[in-house]
């Protein structure tokens, strides 16, 4: 299924599931009837509303990848002859990371509102997590507020390196199979200070 034949599919759904809510709030007597239409609704609007925002951003983001290449290439450079290879993978590489970096790149230097991501997800908790993730990579996401509406900007293609210490430090650190001494080689040999 591609986004455009899921947005075919729920989109008459969803049309459907408006004006049954609409008919609730002009003449329902039943709160239950109008909360059941409403969260209907809602659930429905969330999934064609998601699949409408994929149509733009359905195939592969080069971009992305390319930063992502260049992120991998610098931590095997710094790190390879230092640490076991199973720290030099690079995380935040999942299609949501990928989706999420397209929509702020489609509007590179423009702010885009955090509601706005949240549809890709479907969820403000993942994207919300997603997007810090993509600044742990060093990626130039700048944050704002404005109105009381969240606001999320790429401002660069600017990578800051600096960020690879902590990567795999926490992946260090996460590792339950190391010795206390080994752990605090690694953490050390990478600079990690956390």
């Amino acid at each position: 299924m591609t986004p455009l034949n899921d947005w075919n599919r729920l989109k008459p759904d969803a049309e459907l599931a408006v004006q049954e809510l609409h008919t609730q709030l002009s003449s329902s007597r039943s709160p239950q009837d109008l909360i059941d239409s409403y969260l209907y609704a809602k659930r429905l609007l969330a999934e064609a509303m998601q699949a409408f925002v994929r149509i733009d951003l359905d195939g592969r983001n080069e971009t992305f990848h390319d930063l992502r290449a260049r992120l991998q290439k610098e931590m095997l450079d710094r790190y390879s002859n230092l640490l076991p290879d199973r720290y030099l993978k690079l995380p935040y590489g999942t299609r949501v990371h990928e989706e999420l970096f397209t929509l702020l790149l489609q509007r590179l230097g423009q702010p885009v509102q955090a509601a706005f991501l949240r549809i890709v997800t479907a969820d403000s908790v993942h994207a919300e997590r997603r997007i810090r993730e993509l600044r742990e990579l060093g990626i130039d996401i700048r944050t704002s507020k404005e109105n009381g509406y969240d606001f999320y900007m790429l401002g660069s293609l600017n990578i800051d390196v600096s960020f690879l210490s902590t990567i795999v430090g926490n992946k260090i650190k996460k590792d339950k199979s190391l010795e206390e001494t080994e752990r605090k080689e690694y953490l050390e040999a990478v600079g990690y200070s956390k």
